[in-house]
């Protein structure tokens, strides 16, 4: 039998047991001494809590009496936090040390076996230039590495998944790129906060609609101040 296509519940209140319990078990997990998972920064576990948070307030506002405001309050937190969710799971739950067990345990798809044509991206997004603009912000330039001539994203991708991180120590683990964003078209104008120096450290991977992240490019870096 196929399975639902998006693995997020698509009701209000389906959402919100949802989410609780994804970020319950992504917190029990990244607790503890040590704690079963180390690869997801603090930082990003809890922002994650904070999404919740904020998506559980503004819900619970609207079970009583309400007003338009409420609605649409809820509705905003209901968007931030599936932005939020689909790229955190692409890029710390699709890979050991996360199991098809945790997985299955949060609601999250599991990878397909069945090859299909629009499986897990098979080529890599090849970053071909990061050009400082000031002001903190860097130009990313990136081609499929299949053709070099042209910098559209592939037919069937969702983007690419750019991981970075900016200091004055040279950057060679991809575990060290904790911040991400999801990139549609390049060429693409990363804003850096107005306190970042030394260099951007980055690399790319596909992602595609089944929440598939593919595999990284190369480290590259620039100079930024």
């Amino acid at each position: 039998m196929p399975r639902n296509s998006d693995y997020i519940p698509t009701r209000d209140a389906d959402f919100d047991g949802w989410f609780l319990n994804y970020k319950n078990y992504a917190v029990e997990k990244t607790s503890g001494t040590p704690p079963a998972w180390t690869h997801i920064p603090a930082e990003k576990v809890t922002a994650l809590v904070n999404r919740y948070d904020a998506w559980h307030a503004a819900y619970v506002k609207t079970l009583g009496p309400h007003t338009r405001v409420d609605t649409e309050a809820k509705n905003d937190e209901l968007k931030a936090a599936k932005a939020f969710i689909r790229p955190f799971t692409a890029q710390y739950l699709k890979f050991d040390p996360v199991t098809n067990e945790d997985r299955t345990a949060m609601g999250v798809h599991n990878k397909d076996t069945t090859p299909t044509p629009s499986g897990e991206p098979s080529t890599v997004p090849v970053l071909e230039e990061l050009k400082p603009l000031g002001n903190a912000r860097v130009e990313i330039r990136a081609h499929d590495e299949t053709t070099p001539e042209s910098r559209a994203i592939p037919y069937g991708y969702n983007g690419c998944v750019l991981k970075y991180a900016w200091g004055k120590e040279p950057v060679t683990d991809r575990k060290a790129l904790t911040e991400s964003k999801l990139i549609t078209r390049f060429p693409y104008t990363l804003d850096l906060p107005p306190e970042a120096s030394g260099s951007v450290f980055s690399c790319t991977a596909y992602w595609q609609n089944r929440d598939l992240l593919g595999r990284p490019s190369g480290i590259e870096s620039v100079v930024i101040a």
